[in-house]
């Protein structure tokens, strides 16, 4: 949409190409689910992503691989490798290369300039929001 004043203009276009410069939300959860989906026959939709217990494990686990193994009578290890092997494509830019340990557990550690570059989204935001999109339909809730 074009705007009657030339700076409005300008502003406009300089907002949508900043929109464009953002590298998008990820929510973990659903990017885990998806690689599970993509990674056949696994079909079930509890990726038991948690937080690390411990610094050295990464940044969070996967203990998915276990309880599928199981189920498709495969090895944990082998479960995971074929998870892995979804989430390569889609972690690239986010996470390192997720690790295989002990049975069949996933380690996931984020890369330090995927966490330095959200951080910077953060303090740059003019609207003090910590780059958090206002919601479409705001609610007001009353406790």
């Amino acid at each position: 949409k074009k705007k009657k004043k030339g700076g409005d203009e300008e502003a406009a276009v300089a907002t949508a190409e900043e929109e464009a410069e953002k590298p998008p939300v990820v929510d973990r959860q659903a990017v885990i689910e998806e690689a599970k989906l993509n990674a056949k026959p696994f079909g079930q939709r509890d990726s038991m992503v948690t937080q690390a217990t411990k610094a050295e494990f990464g940044d969070y686990q996967c203990n998915a691989a276990m309880g599928l193994a199981k189920s498709l009578g495969k090895q944990p290890r082998e479960c995971a490798a074929e998870i892995i092997e979804g989430l390569r494509p889609i972690l690239g830019d986010i996470m390192e290369e997720p690790e295989i340990a002990g049975p069949g557990f996933i380690n996931l550690r984020f890369k330090e300039t995927y966490l330095s570059d959200a951080i910077c989204r953060m303090a740059k935001d003019s609207e003090n929001r910590l780059a958090i999109p206002k919601a479409t339909n705001p609610k007001k809730i009353v406790v």
